[in-house]
């Protein structure tokens, strides 16, 4: 009882719904035709017998308009047919007063005048004759369509019409309910999740409760589709209902057929548009292979650097994608509509008011890449960071620090920074380090330059070629700068050069008995021990103590000691 109710349920839904639909339709509605005047002026009004158009009125004859008057010759067309007398043989051509008729024995059908011949290209009677043979070949079979045995073949062929349609609807109610069937019973299936690398963003039991939903509504589509094609189809073979079965059809085949014909009439500009994509990828084809052998070295251009090749091959990529828009656009379908140019406009506002700063940044990049101030793996310090050059893009900068902090400077203020780059000549002469150090002027000059210069050959990555040298860059009032200059070839290891080159000077200074002091004023300087670890002092160090003099009192002023 429960499938019985089931079919029964499905049968109304799919058979006496659309009967509904159609019936509740008002005369009106059947003019979908005729929702613009103009159009319908221009192509004329049918005159049509149970659903033949036959031909189509064009002009106004007297106060009747071109509609009035097919729907005039309609009307008297279908009665003459019905009637049981009814004999092509009476139909007459005549020409008479200006205009040619076609008439029924003495009922006249048809008035032809001069504007309507006129659009038709044929003379008025030339015309007339063109109609009444129409009239003689399309009423005899209208005719014979209202005959019982007419009417009870093609209730035959719609009654197996519907068989058909219920043999269908039994294979799709009972297929889908198959598969329907087969998800819930495989609960634990093998139906999988779908999954973006570790993320599962939909479920087992997710995707089968969307798979069956899925099947529910392509089992209702199918089904609500069927019923109307086969109902347009039934109501097809009856006289009565053929005009509406043509209707029903229409609604259904009408859009698919002006879908088809502008998918044609646009395939024209759709070859203009393969064309232009596939001259632009061989292009672009060939432009990356000039930039992998200049990569290579295979191809060499004078002045042009081996860095320049993937900024100067993106650059004229992104020109070329431009070029290849501006000629593609014109034959995109829908480009002259409002729609698509306000789409247009909101693009380009939205563009050239949130990517100011993103431009200033690209042309910096561009500035930058071609000015070549520093590259790739470069040491260099920009603005307050000092690192290595990780990345260069056409926006921004990525320096690497020792701290291994990734600073990601934006291209507009890296060029309006200075930019000490200190590798761009460590690998062809070598880039100078400095630091200096302070002693007293107690100490010979030429024992300090000794000292630091071996302090920096003891510091490895620094090159005994060119020597090392010291300057004397500031005379104090009470000690001395000295600063060590020293060159080297690996500028990613500057901070650990330095840290060994301070070492060294350290254990250089406290070999040779040096203190690394600043003295400004040392008026007790006995008992005070000496400023270096014990390690570099001889064994029989002591500290002096206080001398106590006794100062003859003569010298001074003449008095004798006491």
């Amino acid at each position: 009882m429960k499938r019985l109710s089931l079919y029964r349920r499905l049968f109304l839904t799919s058979f006496i719904v659309p009967i509904l639909l159609l019936t509740s339709f008002p005369a009106s509605a059947w003019q979908g035709d005729h929702e613009t005047e103009t159009a319908e002026e221009k192509q004329g009004y049918p005159v049509s017998v149970d659903g033949y158009e036959l031909f189509r009125i064009h002009e106004t004859l007297g106060a009747a308009s071109p509609q009035l008057r097919a729907e005039r010759i309609s009307a008297a067309l279908e009665d003459l047919a019905k009637s049981q007398d009814f004999d092509p043989k009476k139909f007459q051509v005549s020409e008479e007063g200006g205009i040619a008729t076609v008439r029924y024995g003495d009922q006249l059908m048809v008035t032809i005048n001069d504007a309507e011949a006129k659009d038709s290209g044929l003379p008025r009677k030339a015309l007339a004759t063109q109609y009444s043979m129409i009239l003689q070949s399309k009423l005899p079979e209208v005719h014979e369509q209202h005959t019982p045995r007419y009417l009870w073949k093609a209730a035959i062929f719609a009654a197996i019409t519907i068989l058909i349609y219920l043999g269908l609807l039994w294979v799709i109610i009972r297929g889908t309910r198959w598969i329907l069937n087969s998800l819930e019973t495989q609960s634990k299936g093998p139906i999988q999740g779908i999954k973006i690398q570790q993320s599962e963003i939909i479920q087992g039991s997710q995707l089968r409760a969307l798979l069956a939903s899925v099947v529910r509504l392509l089992r209702i589509v199918v089904i609500a589709i069927l019923s109307y094609g086969f109902l347009a189809k039934a109501f097809s073979f009856f006289p009565w209902t053929r005009e509406h079965s043509q209707r029903l059809l229409g609604y259904l085949i009408n859009p698919l057929i002006t879908m088809g014909e502008a998918v044609l009439n646009y395939l024209p500009k759709l070859c203009y548009i393969v064309a232009i994509i596939v001259v632009l990828h061989f292009v672009l084809r060939f432009i990356r292979i000039i930039a992998r052998e200049l990569e290579r070295g295979r191809i060499r251009i004078v002045g042009f650097y081996p860095e320049w090749v993937q900024p100067t091959y993106k650059i004229v990529r992104v020109l070329l994608y431009a070029f290849g828009a501006v000629l593609i656009y014109p034959y995109l379908p829908g480009e002259g509509s409002p729609a698509f140019k306000g789409i247009g406009v909101f693009l380009g506002v939205l563009f050239s008011l949130g990517s100011t700063s993103a431009v200033a940044n690209f042309v910096a990049g561009v500035i930058l890449i071609y000015t070549r101030g520093y590259r790739v793996g470069d040491w260099v310090t920009i603005g307050d960071s000092t690192g290595e050059v990780v990345q260069m893009s056409m926006l921004a900068t990525h320096v690497r620090t020792i701290q291994n902090e990734e600073v990601t400077i934006p291209n507009s203020v890296v060029l309006s920074s200075f930019v000490t780059n200190f590798s761009l000549q460590a690998q062809e002469q070598g880039v100078a380090l400095h630091t200096s150090v302070t002693i007293g002027y107690d100490q010979p000059w030429r024992t300090i330059h000794k000292l630091l210069i071996d302090a920096a050959l003891r510091t490895p990555d620094l090159l005994p070629v060119p020597q090392p040298f010291v300057l004397q860059s500031q005379l104090e009032d009470s000690y001395v700068k000295y600063e060590i200059n020293a060159y080297t070839n690996h500028p990613l290891r500057m901070p650990y050069i330095y840290s060994d080159l301070h070492s060294n000077i350290q254990d250089s200074f406290f070999e040779a008995g040096v203190e690394i002091m600043s003295p400004i004023i040392h008026g007790l300087r006995d008992l005070n021990h000496v400023a270096m670890p014990d390690m570099y002092l001889p064994k029989d160090y002591r500290a002096r103590s206080f001398r106590v003099e006794r100062t003859d009192l003569a010298r001074d002023g003449g008095k004798q000691n006491e």
